[in-house]
C-alpha cells in the first residue's frame, strides 16, 4: 500500500513538473508585440494607481514588467542586432525602474495602512519618476528600433 502511495505521489510530482515546464515554455513563446501590449496595459494601470494614490495594483504590474524586461534581454529582435547593447540597456533600465517602483509602492501601501509613519510625499514623487523612467525606456526603444509607426 505504501509503494502505491509513493508511486502516486511521484507520478503527481512528475505531472506537476511537466505542467510547470509547459507553462514556462508557453511564456517564452510570447511575441515581442504581446509583451509590449501587456507592458502598455500595465503602465496604464500603474498610472491610474499613482494618480489615485491607491498602490495595491502596482506591485503585480511592475513584477510583470520586470519579467518582460528580463525576457526582452533574451529575445533581441533582428532589427536591433546591429545595436544590441543599446537594446539591452533599454531592457535593463526598464527592469531597474520596475524594481525600484515595486519597492517604493510596497512602502506606500504599508504607509497607507498606517503601519509606516514616514514622510511619503518624496516617495510618491520618486514613484512617479520611476514610472516616467519606464515610459522613457519604451519611447527611446521604439524610436530607435521600431521599424514602422504603429497605426
Amino acid at each position: 500500500m505504501n509503494r502505491a502511495r509513493i508511486a502516486a505521489a511521484a507520478l503527481g510530482l512528475f505531472v506537476a513538473g511537466l505542467a510547470g515546464v509547459a507553462s514556462v515554455a508557453g511564456a517564452k513563446e510570447q511575441t515581442l508585440k504581446e509583451l509590449m501590449g501587456e507592458n502598455f496595459a500595465g503602465l496604464q494601470t500603474i498610472l491610474s494607481s499613482l494618480i489615485t494614490s491607491n498602490y495595491s495594483a502596482v506591485p503585480s504590474q511592475v513584477k510583470l514588467i520586470h519579467d518582460h524586461a528580463t525576457a526582452l534581454t533574451k529575445m533581441v529582435p533582428a532589427n536591433a542586432e546591429a545595436d544590441r547593447d543599446r537594446f539591452l540597456s533599454y531592457a535593463y533600465n526598464m527592469r531597474g525602474h520596475a524594481d525600484d517602483l515595486e519597492t517604493i509602492s510596497r512602502v506606500l501601501i504599508e504607509h497607507d495602512k498606517g503601519k509606516e509613519q514616514l514622510v511619503t510625499d518624496q516617495l510618491r514623487e520618486a514613484a512617479a519618476a520611476h514610472y516616467g523612467g519606464m515610459v522613457m525606456m519604451c519611447v527611446a526603444c521604439h524610436n530607435r528600433f521600431r521599424p514602422n509607426v504603429i497605426h
